[in-house]
């Protein structure tokens, strides 16, 4: 990463997002909007500040992912 301040990351993110497809920005909004939405939520992203343990977040996220996922699937099957 070349910019560290906004301004710089935002120019960096144009770049990146120019060379990109349409089904990659597709994936990079949902992300920015899900950054968006935590934001409203919970207030500003601070890695270096939040004492959440980011590793069992994941773990947890990833497992309630694979619910809702074998959910849909057992869905889409009895139908």
């Amino acid at each position: 990463m070349t910019g560290t301040d906004g301004a710089g990351l935002v120019g960096q993110l144009r770049e990146t997002a120019a060379d990109l497809g349409t089904d990659e920005l597709r994936v990079l909004v949902l992300v920015a909007e899900r950054l968006a939405k935590g934001r409203q939520r919970y207030g500003a992203l601070d890695i270096a500040g939040d004492r959440r343990d980011f590793r069992v977040e994941t773990l947890e996220e990833v497992a309630d992912g694979l619910v809702y996922a074998a959910c849909a699937l057992m869905r889409g099957q009895s139908r």
